[in-house]
């Protein structure tokens, strides 16, 4: 998952250190925890990990994952979780918190700016939601859709399908997150 991540950021991205993730000044002495948020200095991905929804209706919870690490100068915390409808149709959402993040931040509203003239009607408009911004993409080749959301000029949100025919069902379970608290978080 992190690998993917990385060689996502890199692609499109040149690689530098940014906002995104916290400067961790801690004045207490270290916990197991602080211990890996002073390597990473991101959110724990255990603190993410609430924020994706326990249940989708209709979906079977599968796998719950994350991590927290540093990798050369780029810190990345991730929390994603799976659910699955049947055999052919699954649903992600992963939640990203990166000292990329200023970088990611400013593409993923680029993009939305390059979609804002679509009408709220076409399956790719952007999302302009007072939490988040981001954009939408659907290959009807492959039944694949996501959103990618930039929340709090933070963090990144990303809920990909497979096996469904449009981008609807992305749209409704971004919009089921709690984006406002999501974006709260420190």
């Amino acid at each position: 998952m992190r690998d993917y991540f990385l060689r996502l950021a890199t692609a499109t991205l040149a690689l530098g250190v940014g906002g995104g993730c916290l400067d961790d000044e801690r004045t207490t002495s270290p916990t197991p925890r602080d211990v890996v948020t002073t390597a990473a200095p991101c959110v724990y991905f255990k603190d993410l990990a609430p924020f994706l929804p326990d249940t989708l209706e209709g979906f079977t919870v599968g796998s719950t994952g994350g991590s927290t690490g540093k990798y050369g100068d780029v810190s990345v915390s991730e929390a994603e979780r799976t659910y699955t409808r049947g055999e052919d149709r699954e649903v992600k959402v992963r939640i990203v918190d990166t000292t990329l993040g200023l970088k990611l931040g400013q593409a993923i509203r680029e993009a939305a700016q390059k979609a804002r003239g679509r009408a709220a009607s076409d399956p790719t408009a952007p999302i302009q939601w007072k939490e988040a911004v981001g954009f939408v993409r659907y290959d009807a080749e492959e039944g694949m859709a996501e959103a990618n959301l930039l929340v709090g000029e933070r963090f990144v949100v990303a809920v990909t399908s497979r096996g469904f025919p449009s981008t609807v069902e992305v749209r409704r379970v971004a919009r089921g997150i709690d984006l406002a608290g999501l974006a709260r978080l420190q």
